[in-house]
């Protein structure tokens, strides 16, 4: 969501670097307590497990008839699983919405994760997952050298932490003593404490500089830098596919071994979807779609995960034309214009639906800044619906200091068979933490009013103008009244959620929109949604475990008729008629 909530570092759950956390994973941490210091089996109970059920078995029936558990709560547990690609220990079931520690208590005894080998998987006191925590025990980082991904994957450093971490030893010099991390912003006592027994200033015990150079050297070899190592036992060998074990690492089982190989042991799979029709009773209509892609640089395009999701988004949902925000290289959109128009990834060359010939425009200049780099804008359109670029820009910088928007509107132009319209996409300036910013994001939607009079003086006659993108503020929110008297409707409304995230994969905040203008609603079918299925993928990274959202925003797309223009603008007027700025009289 903008600056703040988006950047190119992967997001991770846990203890974030100031020390502090919201008050649902502190209530998350005490079910955790509660749940992984339950009193397990004895030895003598153990024939009790044959009669126990497999929760990674399970069917939804079969899990309702446990204590608690209803049919919504049953299904809540299979997608969990399928999520987590299946529990690795019964203490795991605490985690799914509407199961929680408590619960879990009440039929703990009558559940088990069963191992290949039919051993219950729950056990602590099994060997295999006491070498674990042993393993997990030992593992060390440099703290002098670490950046800030390998000082993410130390158990209670969260990404804000360890970006402190380094912006301290950047600052100030290397750590001579480990105890200076008191110094460090939201490094109390007890974080330190917590921390302490994972770092070293001793290149010589660290157990994770090997893996690091030996991911990277992977990542470059297969094309696909933007998947971190998950292992730090394991290292790939592109030239022959071969895998060279540490000697830690030798006499592991084979499903540790593919748990360490992370995307390369699981290939993505889609759920079945009828084809798209573009069609609306009986009349031709098309789905315009918007979609913050989140630092979509040109490293993230090609992810084979990344692609796959992306493509088969937009084919599966039959989507025309998409506005993508946040685009972090200029040439980042057109790796997904290739990949659907020549096919590389597997789901993609096996769609028998509607495929289209993809064109894209980017601005040529950058939007504005995001998270360490430029942000640019762009469309990605389907020429085979009869789709074409009249004219594209950005809304250009005025004389003065103060800028109406953080980042410039980017305006384009389209003839769609019978219909034309302009589309302009937007993001615009993040609340903030604290909500600091929330008073600059409020001026830039009192300005959107005077962008749409500006648009409609430079292409008279034109009344389609459709506004759509990041506004990140929910729709029903008084801000965007001015719109409202204008006619303008918000086609996503504010109990459909447009976020996401592996830790909240149904959403809390509704900021992504399609705003139509009262003219526009003569032509739009009523039907409007928000893609959330299918939005991750086993190769996509998440932190330091796989099976990653493609994106912090979920595509929201609104349906329209493409028969005939109901207007009497004249888009043919070049695009040299658009290079209009704001603030300048």
């Amino acid at each position: 969501m903008g600056a703040v909530n988006s950047c190119c570092i992967p997001r991770r759950s846990g203890i974030e670097s100031n020390g502090k956390s919201n008050k649902g994973f502190r209530a998350h941490r005490r079910q955790l307590s509660a749940t992984f210091n339950m009193t397990l089996l004895d030895e003598e109970n153990e024939a009790m497990l044959k009669n126990q059920m497999d929760i990674n078995e399970a069917s939804e029936e079969e899990l309702m008839t446990l204590t608690g558990i209803n049919r919504n709560t049953a299904k809540q547990i299979i997608d969990y699983r399928k999520q987590i690609r299946g529990f690795k220990r019964v203490e795991d079931l605490a985690l799914v919405s509407g199961v929680g520690a408590a619960k879990l208590e009440t039929f703990r005894n009558e559940i088990c994760v069963k191992k290949a080998n039919g051993s219950n998987g729950s056990s602590r006191n099994s060997p295999s997952s006491g070498r674990n925590v042993r393993e997990s025990a030992t593992r060390v980082f440099n703290l002098n050298s670490s950046n800030v991904f390998q000082l993410m994957k130390i158990k209670g450093v969260g990404q804000t932490l360890a970006e402190n971490i380094v912006t301290y030893r950047d600052k100030k010099g290397p750590f001579t003593n480990i105890d200076d991390l008191i110094k460090v912003k939201g490094i109390g006592p007890h974080v330190l404490s917590a921390i302490k027994p994972q770092l070293t200033l001793d290149d010589n015990l660290t157990s994770d500089s090997l893996s690091c150079s030996s991911s990277k050297k992977s990542s470059s070899n297969h094309n696909n830098s933007a998947i971190p190592s998950r292992s730090s036992d394991v290292s790939m060998d592109s030239a022959n596919h071969s895998i060279n074990p540490s000697n830690e690492f030798s006499k592991e089982s084979l499903e540790n071994l593919l748990d360490s190989l992370g995307p390369f042991s699981e290939k993505p799979v889609r759920l079945p979807v009828n084809f798209p029709t573009f069609k609306c009773n009986n009349r031709n209509a098309l789905k315009i779609a918007s979609w913050n892609l989140e630092c979509f640089s040109e490293e993230k395009a090609n992810n084979l995960g990344v692609k796959d999701v992306v493509c088969m988004t937009i084919l599966e949902n039959g989507l025309s034309i998409i506005a993508v925000q946040e685009l972090a290289d200029k040439t980042a959109l057109q790796k997904i214009c290739d990949e659907l128009n020549s096919p590389t990834v597997p789901n993609n060359q096996k769609w028998s639906g509607h495929r289209g010939k993809w064109n894209c425009v980017v601005s040529e200049d950058a939007t504005g800044r995001m998270y360490k780099s430029n942000e640019y804008n762009g469309f990605l359109y389907d020429e085979s619906q009869g789709i074409s670029v009249i004219s594209s820009c950005l809304l250009a910088k005025n004389n003065k200091k103060s800028k109406p928007f953080t980042r410039r509107p980017f305006i384009a132009t389209f003839k769609i068979k019978r219909f034309d319209c302009a589309l302009v996409s937007v993001h615009l300036k993040a609340t903030g933490l604290d909500n600091e910013d929330l008073i600059r994001l409020q001026e830039e939607i009192d300005k959107i009013p005077d962008l749409i009079q500006s648009i409609q003086d430079q292409l008279p006659g034109e009344k389609d103008i459709i506004l759509l993108g990041d506004f990140n503020l929910s729709p029903n929110t008084k801000d965007f009244d001015d719109m409202r008297n204008q006619g303008y409707d918000n086609c996503i409304s504010e109990n459909l959620y447009t976020n996401i995230s592996n830790a909240n994969m149904k959403g809390s905040k509704t900021y992504d929109n399609i705003w139509i203008s009262k003219h526009t609603k003569e032509v739009f079918t009523g039907h409007s949604d928000v893609i959330r299925e299918g939005l991750t993928s086993p190769w996509i990274p998440n932190g330091w475990s796989w099976g990653g959202v493609v994106s912090d925003h979920c595509p929201v797309w609104a349906q329209i008729y493409t028969g005939k223009d109901l207007d009497s603008g004249d888009l043919k007027i070049g695009p040299e008629a658009i290079r209009f700025a704001l603030g300048n009289e």
